[in-house]
């Protein structure tokens, strides 16, 4: 019966300390009454389940006396967890909302990953909390093909495609050659991503990066291959689209910072793709670019030249020219930071770039007995190319004359 209710209080407490993680408004001092509710009940039961002990192992003939002298002494339930107190609590909560702080606050000073990452001592009827730089990741990941096939195999590439041709009668056409012109061979490469917590540090430290890890990791890896699908260089990663060298050269144009900002030259830009590519092609660039030179995008009166579409629910369609536009913060310099010669832009049919896994993303957990520390490991084997980069047009800084 003791440890049911007792459940039950905890299980309200860290409710509660969602409550008071979350954004939303909530009345503190209902809660904060609430919580010291439930703290007398939870001493309360503690209490009694102590006498009952006692009772049972025959330590105590008279209960009353027993609850009056723990009631006469309050102070000694408390000095169990001194950061569990009402004042404790509320000196936490000024210093955490107002920056407030206190004499009675612990404060560590430690600089490893341990459990001096926490800064105040959190008290234990507060819910903890991870405040991470939010990172944009996977619209390019979700664009790409994957495969499954076997490493090392090698897949044809054709570069001609039969051509019917009218005939007289009694006639026929001639025979056609169907000729391969190159192959695509997917390698093996490993990337894996490695997360070591302490023990102590995961023992009394803050509980929500059990409830992060997983999605860290996973972050983490799919953060890797669009940098590798966009740049890699092909030696232990996979070829990105930007060092790929069966791009035709014709589709691999210069312009200028002015030039970029221009109508005219996406006009031209957006030529370049070839008819038979065009559909499905995206554009990918810098945020900053994307904001400032197409968002931005002025006549020579200074008027807008268009104004960007908004959805039903008011979110801002990112297209340009009738096309999907991906900005990203650090897979692509900007225009306005570039050096000559680099890619500031792409037009590209992601579907055309394929990434190849013959194992699935694996993910295991396992103690360290020689450091004490739990890792948390995630391994993928795969490759990635550009299946057919005829479709490509990249867009560089051209030099200033």
């Amino acid at each position: 019966m003791f440890e049911k209710r007792l459940a039950e209080i905890r299980a309200r407490k860290l409710e509660i300390r969602k409550l008071l993680e979350a954004d939303g408004q909530v009345d503190l001092d209902k809660l904060e009454e609430e919580l010291r509710a439930l703290e007398n009940e939870e001493q309360e039961i503690e209490r009694r389940r102590e006498m009952a002990q006692k009772i049972q192992a025959g330590e105590v003939t008279n209960v009353r006396t027993v609850a009056t002298t723990k009631t006469e002494n309050p102070e000694q339930r408390q000095a169990v967890d001194p950061h569990d107190t009402p004042e404790y609590r509320k000196a936490f909560m000024d210093y955490v909302t107002r920056g407030v702080k206190s004499d009675i606050l612990e404060f560590r000073a430690d600089q490893t990953t341990g459990t001096g990452d926490i800064g105040a001592v959190i008290p234990t009827t507060i819910l903890n909390r991870i405040v991470e730089r939010a990172k944009d990741y996977g619209r390019i990941w979700s664009r790409v093909t994957k495969t499954g096939i076997q490493g090392g195999v090698q897949i044809p590439v054709s570069a001609a495609k039969p051509t019917a041709t009218w005939v007289a009668e009694d006639a026929v056409a001639e025979t056609q050659k169907k000729e391969v012109k190159g192959t695509i061979t997917f390698s093996y490469h490993k990337l894996q991503v490695r997360v070591a917590v302490d023990l102590v540090a995961g023992t009394v430290a803050l509980p929500v990066f059990e409830a992060t890890l997983a999605d860290n990791v996973a972050e983490a890896m799919i953060r890797a291959l669009e940098a590798a699908i966009i740049s890699g260089t092909g030696t232990g990663q996979p070829l990105g689209i930007t060092k790929d060298t069966g791009i035709p050269a014709a589709q691999i144009v210069e312009v200028t910072a002015a030039e970029f900002a221009e109508y005219k030259t996406w006009a031209r830009l957006m030529g370049k793709v070839p008819r038979s590519y065009r559909n499905g092609v995206t554009l990918i660039m810098n945020d900053a670019d994307w904001n400032t030179h197409i968002i931005g995008m002025v006549d020579s009166n200074k008027q807008p030249v268009a104004r960007v579409t908004y959805g039903l629910d008011g979110t801002i369609q990112e297209r340009f020219l009738g096309r999907d536009v991906i900005p990203v913060e650090d897979l692509l310099p900007s225009i306005d930071t570039a050096q000559a010669g680099d890619v500031v832009a792409i037009l590209v049919r992601l579907q055309d770039y394929m990434v190849n896994s013959n194992m699935q993303l694996t993910y295991r957990r396992y103690f360290d007995e020689n450091t004490d520390k739990w890792i948390s490991k995630a391994t993928m084997i795969c490759d990635g190319k550009l299946a057919d980069p005829n479709g490509v047009v990249l867009i560089k800084l051209k030099a200033a004359s």
